[in-house]
């Protein structure tokens, strides 16, 4: 099995596949979110992928003028293997929305396309917007 040639590669494709099956395909706004009796999405699996009300109004709250209907959710936390102890944001928007929530200041700018946290920051902040921001490993 190992040894047939493009194994390895057929298996590390296979791994990705189920390691971001839960991922949200469809991402929708957070106006439309707010919207929604039940605010959710769907996963590229078929699962449902809830979102916390609080959080969402939380977000809409650090919203500036349009914000609301342009910033998709869940925002794509990227955990990516050639960073280290990092993680980043690469939606502009997104991370506008997300410095002012958190009252980040001038830390952690939006620069070359992506907004860089420490990764135990990521981990803090996927677990305490309970939805609306989702892990992606790369």
């Amino acid at each position: 099995m190992w040894g047939d040639s493009g194994s390895l590669e057929r298996w590390m494709e296979r791994e990705s596949r189920n390691l971001n099956a839960g991922l949200v395909t469809a991402k929708k706004s957070l106006a439309a979110l707010l919207r929604e009796d039940r605010p959710a999405c769907r996963t590229r699996d078929g699962g449902e992928w809830p979102m916390d009300r609080d959080v969402l109004q939380r977000l809409s709250e650090s919203t500036e003028a349009g914000e609301a209907e342009t910033v998709r959710l869940p925002i794509a936390l990227h955990f990516a293997s050639d960073l280290e102890d990092a993680c980043y944001v690469s939606d502009e928007v997104a991370a506008a929305v997300l410095r002012r929530a958190e009252r980040f200041g001038p830390a952690f700018p939006f620069r070359e396309g992506r907004m860089v946290l420490p990764a135990s920051l990521g981990v803090d902040l996927v677990s305490r917007y309970k939805g609306a921001i989702q892990q992606v490993f790369l």
